[in-house]
Order: C-alpha cells, then sequence, then structure tokens
C-alpha cells in the first residue's frame, strides 16, 4: 500500500492539508476545484514555454488553413483581433494582395512587436 494513501497530504498549490479522495489512490494532488484549476493553469504555461515554437508554428498553420477554406470574395470572416499597436491597415493588405499574406504579415508584425517588449522590459 502506498505512503499517505488514506492520510492527509499536503496541496501542491495552497499546501493546506487535506484527506485524498479514496478513489485517486495516491494520484490528487490538489484539494480544491479551485487549486486543480490553478495547477492545470501553471502546467498549461509550463508546457507553452517548453513547446513555443510548435505552438506558434501551428497557430500560423492553422490560420492559414481557415483562409485558404474561405472562398467567398467578400470581406474575410478571419478574425483579426489581436491588433496591436500600430493597427494595420488589414482592409487595404487583404484587397491588394490576399488573405494569406495579410495573415503572415500581421504574424511577423506581432512576433516583432512582441520580440521588441520582452527586450524593453529586460533592459533595466
Amino acid at each position: 500500500m502506498a505512503k499517505n494513501s488514506r492520510g492527509k497530504r499536503p496541496c501542491c498549490i495552497c499546501r493546506k492539508w487535506f484527506v485524498p479522495d479514496v478513489r485517486q489512490k495516491g494520484r490528487q494532488k490538489t484539494c480544491s476545484p479551485a487549486c486543480q484549476k490553478e495547477l492545470h493553469r501553471r502546467q498549461c504555461e509550463k508546457w507553452n514555454k517548453k513547446n513555443k515554437a510548435d505552438s506558434k508554428s501551428n497557430y500560423l498553420a492553422k490560420k492559414l488553413e481557415k483562409a485558404a477554406i474561405q472562398t467567398a470574395p467578400d470581406p474575410p470572416a478571419i478574425s483579426f483581433q489581436r491588433q496591436t499597436k500600430p493597427v494595420l491597415p488589414m482592409e487595404i493588405i487583404t484587397a491588394e494582395y490576399g488573405i494569406k499574406p495579410a495573415i503572415i504579415v500581421q504574424y511577423l508584425v506581432t512576433q516583432i512587436i512582441d520580440y521588441t517588449n520582452d527586450r524593453i522590459r529586460g533592459f533595466p
């Protein structure tokens, strides 16, 4: 039998002692749903930092794939939600070059702005 399988154990988030559910067989790490949500958030943040390049390439590929599926010549329904300062004239870029180059330009500008903001934050 595993140690602390029925006894109290500390929550890995809030460090309060709790009695784990017997059905979890020693796998329960948090005391409440709020702590479980925080644990999930931390684990997702850790995974995203570890797999930063993969998530960025997947994001761009999915957005381009979604644009390729759309065939309507009307203004695109693709959301340009993540507008950063300065605001890009996406309607003009889309009209002149098409939807795929507009998405790529927006992605590159966002990456450049994020990179420069990170460098500025790191500068004392």
